[in-house]
């Protein structure tokens, strides 16, 4: 019935002073007529300004931004669990995006990264050189310091790397190396979508979710880790994490030579003649990881890291090699000599090259995102982003230095 009474003021002054006059010609009271009108007329103008002002700019906004704000906070937790489903954690942590994030989810995501990274301590570290037996004291070796970072606890799987596919990777030429923009067209599948060598219409063979990706080339691997908001780690940082350095009385480090210690264990890993005939889930040998958790450092595949093959190699041992190759460690499910699967062995291969045995983890600094050790005390969490709560070595040695002991 609302809509068929009067809208103006004028409306309701005509309606009101006709029916006022009708009454008092009926029943010929028209003092009292009038004192009627007056108050309709009062009641009439009180009614009159409610719906122009609800209808007023400023009475609009309000719902509005309470729409807003009701919006919002449906939306930022359902932003902040898709980023994580996707493993992109390491970009809700950097400063620039942290500061937004309320304290709920800023909360979520530093717990998420600490499930799926683990902490290695900065300090130096030894690099043997490539085939240099760990046993072997007499050989010099180079002293490198490594900044506090956050490493994988697996290597990447087929199902992360499923993520970027179908997040449009090889799409977003800004995660690539400009030099390498023309070979990305050649990143395909055995059917010539976009993705690992191995795969096919663009989804990894069914059942190998878990298992670690493989048939990426370092500039995959390289545009992945941009895509989530990390890195490739560099050498001394992947045998920092599988060595797990100690420095006692002596200056020289002492390192294990496997993850889990100095005595290989086949049980503990995969390689030739574990009594696997190929990959296994990242998952599936937990005996095998190192002393802060991080797991198949050694075996399963060989991965990618940042540095030049033969970069810490003496002069007289160095190789010289067609084309120039990249950095991988740690052996493969077909990697028969136990010497070649160790925390020092070096290996090499061409950064375009996407093999079945290599596949990659990835790193990020402390110093790169918003973190708080839970451990740690208000006074101790700066030092953790600077990477120096868990210095315990030689403090002469400055970052990118190097000493070459022997």
């Amino acid at each position: 019935m609302q809509r068929y009474l009067p809208k103006t003021l004028n409306q309701w002054l005509l309606v009101t002073a006709g029916a006022v006059a009708l009454v008092g010609w009926l029943s010929g009271h028209w003092l009292l007529g009038a004192g009627l009108t007056f108050t309709l007329l009062c009641a009439v103008g009180a009614r009159g300004r409610r719906p122009a002002a609800a209808q007023s700019p400023p009475s609009a906004a309000a719902p509005t931004e309470a729409s807003e704000s009701r919006a919002a906070k449906k939306t930022d937790p359902t932003l902040v669990d898709e980023m994580i489903d996707q493993g992109r954690t390491a970009l809700l942590l950097r400063p620039q995006i942290a500061s937004s994030l309320g304290p709920a989810d800023l909360k979520v995501a530093q717990d998420h990264l600490d499930d799926v990274m683990a902490m290695v301590p900065e300090g130096p570290v030894a690099l043997r050189f490539r085939g240099a037996d760990s046993k072997d004291a007499a050989s010099p070796t180079p002293l490198v310091r490594v900044e506090g970072l956050f490493l994988d606890r697996f290597a990447v799987t087929n199902r992360e790397y499923q993520e970027f596919v179908n997040g449009g990777g090889y799409d977003q030429m800004s995660l690539w190396d400009e030099a390498i923009w023309p070979a990305v067209l050649g990143f395909v599948d055995t059917t010539n979508q976009p993705g690992p060598r191995f795969w096919a219409e663009g989804k990894y063979p069914s059942g190998q979710g878990e298992h670690p990706v493989v048939g990426v080339s370092w500039y995959e691997a390289t545009a992945y880790a941009r895509w989530v908001g990390k890195r490739l780690p560099t050498d001394p940082e992947w045998v920092k994490a599988a060595s797990w350095p100690v420095f006692a009385e002596d200056v020289k480090p002492v390192q294990r030579r496997f993850p889990w210690g100095d005595a290989m264990d086949r049980k503990r890993v995969n390689l030739w003649g574990s009594g696997f005939e190929g990959t296994v889930p990242v998952r599936s040998l937990p005996a095998g990881s190192s002393v802060n958790g991080v797991e198949q450092l050694v075996g399963n595949v060989w991965e990618w890291t940042t540095s030049a093959f033969g970069a810490w190699d003496p002069p007289n041992h160095k190789i010289e090699t067609d084309h120039p190759l990249k950095s991988i460690r740690g052996g493969a499910f077909d990697t028969y000599f136990e010497s070649q699967a160790n925390c020092h062995f070096q290996s090499g291969a061409r950064p375009l090259d996407r093999k079945h045995n290599i596949g990659f983890r990835c790193a990020l600094g402390f110093c790169d995102v918003v973190h708080m050790n839970p451990a740690a005390d208000d006074a101790s969490s700066d030092e953790l982003l600077a990477g120096n709560a868990f210095s315990n070595n030689p403090s002469s040695l400055r970052t990118g230095e190097e000493l070459i002991l022997s």
